[in-house]
């Protein structure tokens, strides 16, 4: 080092949390068994826990354990399918930036670590994933894009139907026999024109203040994306199913949350405001009274009602989860269940296509972040051994250059090493 210069102080960018056997990290709402990372970025903290193939697969939730063997047989290759693909195809965005492989949310798979197999017949969860070891779908060699969702109605959807995108001969449209076993057979919606109109309005879509008719245009099976067509004094418009969904779900609950989501046949709320992209409208308009002279008919609130009916709930691409229950109820096996609803497609085994451990992403853009360790482990400070800690609730907190570590009940001896000493990166 040339004479006169000193050696910058580097701040903690990433804690890897290393556990002993059976420790297990509480975080949020569910535990994880792997090792954790909290990683310092410019708009907050990201963790991630790093877990072999099957210790990520046992924490798929996704289905309730207590379906039939074949149902649950099903989901896992479908699971294992996806994550191949997943990774075969690149990591999204939030992938490449926060680095991890996939995320732990219905964006991708709900992933709850440990305590899946932890819970209520979890060792059934274990029988599945196990028994169809390395099996997944494959297409001209390459992982299927297995889509699932939870239920379809009557029939599932092509793929190039809901997103516009190409066809794929195993994302077709089938019949879904599960009339009777699924809860979203059947729902409905019914809003004010003007609230629709408002919901529309903050996301961006603009429609007239005079509704003539909406009316729902569905070209049949690989005929085109699903519409929502409205005519009003401005001009007639078409939004696509997805648009529909998106921006009810997102913006009704913000402005209407006594409205949305809307209420069952039995007192209680649907599970989002605007289940599927299967759906049809019955509009309802109301005559409107002569506007006072200083007021415009087009600055009046927008009458009349409209009311939607849908099946399913999901995007209904691929694997209905509860036409899967339906079908093993029936005594079909989880191949056969597989076939039905991918175009023929049966289970074989992975290969390379199956990794060895996952990066998967839990959390980012975090304030902060608290773990609780159940038992002993390794603390590392941007890679370098810092501690054997013995568990407890460690808290993580980001700041502008770096993360403060807080051990369980402010320990002055460890709050004085892990402040004493600047860790190189």
């Amino acid at each position: 080092m040339p004479q006169g210069r000193t050696a910058q102080p580097q701040s903690t960018i990433a804690v890897s949390l290393v556990p002993e056997p059976g420790t297990e990290f509480a975080f949020g709402r569910w535990t994880y068994g792997g090792e954790l990372s909290i990683n310092w970025r410019a708009d907050g903290l990201v963790v991630v826990e790093e877990a072999e193939l099957d210790r990520y697969l046992a924490g798929i939730r996704e289905v309730p354990l207590s379906w039939p063997a074949a149902a649950l047989e099903a989901q896992a290759v479908a699971a294992r399918t996806y994550l191949a693909w997943t990774l075969a195809r690149g990591r999204t965005r939030d992938g490449r930036i926060y680095d991890f492989d996939i995320c732990a949310t219905t964006l991708c798979q709900v992933y709850a670590g440990t305590s899946v197999v932890n819970g209520r017949d979890g060792d059934r969860w274990l029988d599945a994933v196990s028994s169809t070891q390395d099996e997944i779908l494959l297409w001209e060699g390459a992982p299927a894009q297995a889509l699932y969702s939870s239920s379809a109605g009557r029939r599932t959807r092509s793929v190039e139907d809901i997103w516009g995108s190409t066809p794929k001969p195993y994302l077709v449209a089938v019949d879904s026999p599960e009339a009777g076993v699924t809860p979203y057979a059947r729902w409905e919606i019914t809003l004010d024109v003007e609230v629709l109109r408002r919901i529309f309005a903050a996301g961006g879509i603009t429609i007239g203040s005079q509704v003539r008719s909406m009316a729902v245009d569905r070209p049949p099976d690989g005929g085109g994306v699903t519409m929502l067509v409205i005519d009003s004094n401005t001009g007639v418009v078409k939004i696509p199913a997805t648009t529909v969904r998106s921006r009810i779900n997102r913006y009704g609950p913000l402005l209407y949350p006594e409205l949305l989501p809307a209420t069952r046949p039995d007192g209680r709320r649907w599970p989002q405001p605007f289940l599927s992209y299967n759906f049809d409208v019955v509009f309802r308009p109301v005559g409107r009274s002569t506007p006072p002279p200083f007021l415009h008919v087009d600055d009046l609130p927008s009458p009349g009602h409209v009311t939607f009916v849908g099946e399913g709930w999901g995007h209904g691409v691929g694997m209905s989860q509860w036409g899967a229950k339906a079908m093993a109820d029936l005594g079909f096996t989880y191949d056969q269940i597989l076939a039905h609803y991918y175009g023929g497609l049966l289970p074989i085994g992975g290969g390379a296509s199956i990794p060895e451990t996952v990066r998967v992403g839990l959390a980012w853009e975090r304030d902060e972040v608290r773990v609780t360790a159940s038992g002993p482990f390794e603390l590392r400070m941007n890679g370098v051994p810092v501690v054997e800690a013995t568990g407890g609730v460690w808290s993580f907190h980001f700041g502008p250059g770096g993360i403060a570590v807080v051990p369980p009940g402010l320990d002055a001896a460890l709050t004085s090493l892990l402040g004493a000493r600047r860790w190189p990166r």
